[in-house]
């Protein structure tokens, strides 16, 4: 039986990390024995407290507790270099995705030995193309209609760039095999890291099959941490940095 170990960066989330690691933990997926990575970054609003609490009531998570925030590219990283299993995946401590999509996820993993798999907020379940996957109301629908189309944006440009087709390279939903892994040397401590895993396996040849997913944003408000204004440069930046850098620096 293949082990998965999902890697969980975790940052001020106490408004929905408990949840989201009760539901994690009780996922049962066939065919996979399943490990936790909890990477816990000194969360300012009490969610370490929380994460530390479940941890000792199911000793069988991984827990790692950084002594200051270095962001979830960093978060990330900790947690695939602590992790043992076979496939890594990478879950948000938020509600927005649905953990019941793991099972079509890995399905590919067991019946195809596929190795690299995006779950896809941009697909439907007929493979249609869906373009606006942040619906927000007041002030909030500005922030939505900037991430919306920025996000096109960086998806087209990252296609025309790379030869490749992928509806939603920024997806949470990567999973991928650890030899996959283990043929690149990760670098990015922000959410630039999503670009970076991408970039990179896709250099080296290997291009995602995506699996359309259950997606339900939340806004700034609701405490989403990404911001276009910060981050679009850092995302620009991998983007551009690995499309041409040689192949050994991978």
């Amino acid at each position: 039986m293949e082990k998965i170990s999902i890697i969980i960066p975790i940052y001020n989330e106490k408004n929905t990390v408990e949840e989201l690691l009760t539901k994690i933990y009780n996922l049962r997926i066939e065919g996979f024995e399943k490990e936790l990575v909890l990477v816990e970054d000194n969360s300012k609003d009490g969610t370490r407290e929380i994460v530390k609490k479940f941890c000792q009531n199911h000793s069988d998570c991984k827990l790692i507790l950084n002594d200051t925030p270095k962001g979830k590219g960093h978060a990330v990283r900790m947690g695939f270099k602590n992790a043992t299993g076979d496939i890594f995946a990478i879950q948000d401590a938020d509600l927005e995705y649905d953990v019941n999509d793991y099972h079509k996820l890995l399905k590919p993993f067991r019946d195809n030995n596929v190795k690299f798999v995006l779950g896809s907020r941009h697909l439907d379940e007929s493979g249609n193309k869906v373009r606006m996957i942040r619906k927000f109301h007041g002030i909030d629908r500005v922030y939505a209609y900037f991430m919306n189309f920025g996000g096109l944006f960086l998806h087209k440009f990252f296609n025309i760039l790379y030869g490749t087709n992928i509806s939603d390279p920024t997806t949470m939903y990567k999973i991928f095999t650890r030899d996959l892994y283990e043929k690149v040397d990760l670098a990015g401590n922000y959410f630039e890291l999503d670009w970076e895993i991408v970039s990179k396996f896709v250099r080296l040849g290997y291009i995602p099959l995506e699996i359309p997913i259950k997606y339900e944003s939340r806004s700034l408000k609701e405490g989403k941490k990404v911001k276009l204004s910060r981050d679009a440069i850092k995302w620009l930046s991998m983007i551009i940095k690995c499309r041409f850098m040689p192949i050994s620096k991978l």
